[in-house]
């Protein structure tokens, strides 16, 4: 049963538009990878942070932010709330599929990055940007719960995104800076210090993920809302 599920979201998952996502992910992380390499100033890695961030959140947007309404597209969603509690495995699996996909792709982004530009911890560096990548996913899909429109969600998300990157410099040295850049030392702040902030960043993230998560779940006990 587990595998039939797992083989029913990567169809999900690869439908429609999301290879143009996946596609746009590879351009904006080659691109700017490149216009770097042939650059007189040598990256470094929070430069690198960066750019593997947005190519996660490239990879996770169009299935976190239109996996609700393919659903209703496709009538499938219908059969999900008619067997009591499956809809719940069905989306968090998709929901594993999809975050796991983005951290092999990060993993093989930051062993290219680390080989031919900047030597890093291939590891650690794909594991900080997940940690966003998360918060970012599962936020988009609990709203995408609420608006249950796709072009409406992705409206929803693009607007909070812009106010993180407003709000990210304000918060730079606060633990609520969604941006924030572990490898990224202000000037100014110690290294102790920083490494502090960064841990208590991390957990606000990953308990906010946690709390997305469960609160999607919640909104699709509402089966008139989607029907």
């Amino acid at each position: 049963m587990t595998v039939r599920v797992i083989r029913f979201n990567f169809r999900i998952i690869f439908a429609n538009r999301f290879i143009w996502f996946l596609l746009g992910s590879v351009g904006f992380y080659l691109g700017l990878s490149l216009i770097y390499i042939f650059n007189e100033n040598q990256m470094k890695m929070e430069d690198m942070y960066g750019i593997l961030l947005f190519s996660g959140i490239l990879i996770v947007f169009y299935p976190t932010v239109f996996g609700i309404q393919n659903d209703q597209d496709a009538r499938t969603i219908e059969i999900l709330f008619g067997i009591p509690n499956y809809r719940y495995k069905v989306w968090l699996v998709r929901t594993s599929v999809i975050f796991l996909l983005a951290f092999l792709i990060l993993i093989l982004f930051s062993a290219l990055s680390s080989a031919l530009i900047v030597k890093f911890r291939i590891m650690d560096m794909a594991g900080q940007v997940m940690v966003p990548v998360l918060m970012l996913g599962t936020m988009a899909f609990m709203m995408s719960t609420v608006v249950r429109n796709g072009n409406g969600t992705a409206v929803v998300m693009i607007i909070f995104g812009l106010l993180f990157m407003i709000f990210s410099d304000p918060l730079e040295q606060s633990r609520w800076n969604v941006f924030h850049n572990p490898f990224e030392v202000p000037s100014g702040v110690s290294e102790i210090v920083w490494r502090s902030i960064s841990t208590d960043n991390r957990i606000a993230m990953g308990s906010a993920t946690i709390l997305f998560l469960l609160a999607a779940l919640f909104n699709l006990r509402k089966r008139e809302k989607f029907m």
